[in-house]
């Protein structure tokens, strides 16, 4: 492929990224389908155009920088606030069904495939997360009331936040061979408390900097983004969770203004000017749009449909999980909630790029299985959103139809 004919390719799928989200208006189904399916059409499996290999160490690379990314740019979106007043009903939905995904999963694979325990849990833990980049939109498309919006933007905000902090940690516990499930623990602990104080710290040391010391400078606006760079780049060097520090790092400086009410920091004078404006929001935004749209992509390419027993079992997985949270949704929800909203909430489990990012690594670090784990995760994303989609466009027919007879 000649550099000019890449460069056509990589701008005509920005342009048809924003057409396809354009397109959701109407059909109701995410752009992440379109995008998977260029990359499906346009690899191996079809027209053998481009080849997963084609990319060599870049993929590595890409997929390192699209992880660090979406974690500052999730976490800059988290807001304090919102999680205190929707806290409690929002993490017993999110806890009860990463538990129920990861247990389904693990078990299911493991009984199904070769792979061994390990990887099995680590896929199931990867898998337990629900996609804020598909959830968001659908949800707002579908126009259901703050509460249940609220609850669905929280799962999908802490559901990638637990699936980071425990798929990291038994990734760390497969680098080093480990089985013990204590261990996992302890370390997914010390990690997940290390990583944090040092992303919440040079968090707060960045913002103090830059107030005191850069403030003003011009053209700061990627420089916070620069930051979260350095931050993963010397926690792996630390051997400490790069993708919590991250996460946590992001979390401090969109809600600098909640933490500098601490008696110490106020005397570094923070304040409403370090609170992360619209148009630092827009940046990062934009930069992360750009980047999901060239990984779905490069997911497509490296979906495998020549071992179909594998996405055999990634079809069983996707819809065991999908059934589990129907009954836990009548569980937790609150009988108050209308029977359409229930059934949204009930289907509102799609997988995404947290999953699809967490499950390259094995494959980047060259551990065993890498190669068969990448391959279900990334079939389980594409199932997951497929079924989301039509599910949810069909619920929204369903009521529709109902609201048209009742007139």
């Amino acid at each position: 492929m000649s550099v000019s004919t890449a460069i056509i390719a990589l701008g005509c799928l920005i342009f048809l990224s924003h057409i396809f989200n354009a397109l959701f208006e109407r059909t109701k189904i995410p752009s992440v389908i379109f995008l998977i399916g260029i990359g499906i059409f346009t690899g191996p499996v079809i027209m053998n155009w481009v080849e997963p290999k084609f990319l060599g160490n870049f993929g590595n690379v890409f997929t390192t920088v699209t992880f660090i990314v979406i974690l500052f740019d999730s976490g800059t979106e988290l807001n304090v606030y919102a999680i205190r007043k929707s806290i409690g009903r929002a993490t017993a939905l999110t806890v009860t069904c990463f538990i129920t995904t990861l247990v389904i999963s693990s078990l299911v694979i493991f009984l199904l495939t070769d792979l061994d325990i390990m990887s099995c849990i680590f896929i199931g833990s990867v898998i337990g997360g629900t996609s804020v980049a598909i959830v968001i939109p659908v949800v707002r498309q579908l126009k259901l009331r703050e509460k249940s919006t609220t609850i669905l933007s929280l799962e999908s905000a802490l559901s990638s936040v637990l699936s980071l902090i425990i798929s990291l940690a038994i990734f760390e516990n497969m680098q080093s061979g480990e089985m013990s499930i204590v261990q996992i623990l302890i370390n997914m602990i010390l990690s997940f408390v290390a990583a944090s104080l040092f992303g919440a710290t040079l968090g707060i040391a960045w913002a103090v900097f830059q107030h005191r010391i850069l403030k003003d400078a011009k053209n700061m606006m990627f420089a916070s983004f620069a930051f979260a760079f350095i931050i993963y780049g010397v926690c792996d060097q630390l051997n400490l969770n790069g993708g919590t520090a991250v996460l946590v790092y992001g979390i401090t400086l969109g809600n600098i203004n909640y933490f500098s009410r601490n008696k110490i920091l106020k005397k570094f004078t923070l304040g409403e000017k370090l609170i992360l404006n619209e148009k630092h929001r827009t940046f990062f935004s934009e930069i992360g749009f750009v980047l999901q749209t060239y990984f779905f992509v490069y997911v497509g390419i490296n979906l495998k449909f020549s071992d179909i027993n594998l996405f055999i079992v990634s079809m069983i997985v996707t819809a065991l999980v999908f059934i589990g949270r129907q009954f836990i949704t009548k569980f937790i929800i609150s009988k108050q909630t209308s029977v359409f909203e229930r059934e949204i909430i009930s289907i509102m489990t799609p997988k995404g790029l947290v999953a699809a990012v967490l499950a390259s690594l094995p494959l980047q670090y060259g551990l065993a299985n890498g190669d068969e784990i990448q391959g279900i995760v990334y079939s389980i994303v594409f199932i997951s959103i497929l079924l989301c989609s039509f599910l949810a466009a069909n619920i929204k027919r369903q009521k529709e139809k109902l609201e048209k007879n009742e007139y």
